[in-house]
């Protein structure tokens, strides 16, 4: 059996760019070396890639399943994320081979974005630089947290090679397709959407939302009939409301179409029950019918649960991330778990994950106070207990390499998060609230940085 090192995956880290780590880590110059050393390393050897495939392969190496690394790593749930086809198929299923052999990675030759700023900060927490998979969404062309133009790279493999590794030989985005977009409504409605996307186990039935756009556009003078001779092309209006520069990059024909002129892929969406296009022509037209992402994410939300459909014009409501302590609360009540600390908060899933990961809060397995065992117990007995990094490792249960990957999501918070999830006694002393206290993302990485933290738990 080959032994190979199993780095674990950084936060949304695109699997392309996993697999390019791997083989840096482990010293292999290319993709199909690498994948064949991963079979045997798992005893494997001799499967075809359609038999096991690549994505189970790159699943096993993070020590997730095959659906939880699709929706963590890849932008299947996005590619996928409306569509006629097996709709009710999981994203990442192993249940469809031919599906993750196909479609479960991005194909070759797609340019490749980064942030140089992000870069320089990556590599400062991590101690590497990496490919984020949010960066790689359509019409996304600047970086969201430091508002400039995000730099690309052109190549048959492109995220082989790490951003750090990528930067001179790497193009800007023009400043002037940027700022359009960035002030832009329906821009910023199509990014949340596409971002919303993501957190979704399975893909939307056209067949189900067809319904729901066909009278919402009707509703507001749009054709939902290619024979109508009554109402506007909503081809039309996007060409009127998005900046051009940005539709280009994500739907260039809508640019390129004349005024008047059907397009078959955009305007088809409102009545047909089978796929009319990619799933970024149904994203323009939901930006394009609602007022807000909420809106349309409540509308469609309506649609699979039996509800009513709320007005598509109802004033969107602005919500902003709570405060630093009330996100530790709120996360120390849902005992860790991502998605109940949303909905105490209500607000979006994608939303609270971001802040809780960027906070050094991973989202935590059912786990109750006596447990003795367990990846939450081992975190209790580190943060708490100043356990040594081997007793803990043991509590665990884990392998080294998915204890090391929950380690590296753990920031100072979870102490006191942990803590506040703890039942008291009179013996153990009040841990000091740190709010306004915690440090910035860079300040963490001087202490998170992957060797560093390893050798600082080991000498523990």
């Amino acid at each position: 059996m080959n032994m190979l090192v199993q780095p674990a995956p950084f936060p949304e880290e695109m699997d392309r760019g996993y697999l390019g780590r791997i083989m840096r880590v482990n010293g292999y110059r290319t993709p199909k070396d690498a994948v064949e050393a991963m079979a045997a390393h798992f005893g494997e050897e001799g499967r075809s890639r359609r038999d096991l495939t690549t994505h189970e392969l790159l699943s096993r190496m993070a020590g997730m399943t095959t659906e939880h690394f699709a929706q963590r790593h890849t932008t299947l749930p996005l590619r996928r994320g409306i569509t006629s086809y097996v709709p009710s198929l999981i994203h990442g299923s192993k249940e469809r081979k031919s599906l993750l052999h196909n479609s479960a990675s991005l194909r070759k030759g797609q340019p490749a974005f980064f942030c140089k700023e992000c870069v320089k900060a990556d590599v400062h927490f991590h101690g590497a630089s990496y490919w984020r998979r949010d960066l790689q969404t359509p019409g996304q062309i600047w970086c969201p947290k430091h508002e400039t133009p995000l730099y690309f790279i052109t190549s048959d493999d492109p995220f082989l090679a790490s951003p750090a590794m990528s930067i001179d030989e790497a193009a800007q985005i023009p400043q002037e397709w940027v700022k359009p977009a960035i002030k832009n409504a329906y821009v910023a409605r199509f990014i949340e959407l596409a971002a919303s996307l993501y957190d979704r186990p399975s893909p939307l039935d056209v067949a189900l939302i067809a319904p729901l756009l066909r009278d919402t556009g009707s509703a507001q003078g749009f054709k939902v009939n290619a024979s109508s001779k009554q109402g506007a092309l909503i081809s039309d209006h996007m060409k009127a409301v998005f900046p051009p520069q940005w539709l280009s990059t994500v739907f260039h024909e809508v640019v390129e179409k004349s005024q008047g002129e059907y397009l078959h892929q955009v305007d088809g969406t409102l009545y047909l029950r089978k796929s009319a296009s990619s799933v970024i022509a149904y994203l323009l037209v939901l930006s394009v019918l609602f007022e807000s992402a909420d809106t349309a994410i409540n509308a469609l939300a309506g649609v699979y649960g039996g509800g009513v459909v709320p007005a598509p014009h109802r004033k969107p409501i602005k919500r902003s991330v709570p405060a630093i302590d009330e996100l530790v609360e709120g996360y120390a009540i849902a005992k860790g778990v991502h998605a109940e600390v949303a909905r105490l908060l209500d607000l979006p899933v994608y939303v609270v994950r971001k802040s809780l990961l960027e906070l050094g809060l991973p989202s935590l397995p059912e786990w109750t106070p006596a447990s003795e065992v367990g990846p939450v117990a081992a975190l209790r007995a580190f943060y708490l207990g100043k356990r040594s990094y081997a007793s803990c490792l043991e509590i665990s249960g884990l392998s080294p390499g998915r204890f090391d990957a929950l380690m590296r999501q753990c920031g100072p918070a979870l102490a006191l998060a942990l803590d506040r999830m703890s039942p008291k006694t009179k013996d153990r002393p009040r841990a000091r609230r740190v709010k306004g206290r915690l440090p910035s993302n860079q300040e963490q990485g001087a202490v998170l940085a992957t060797p560093q933290l390893r050798e600082m738990l080991l000498q523990n």
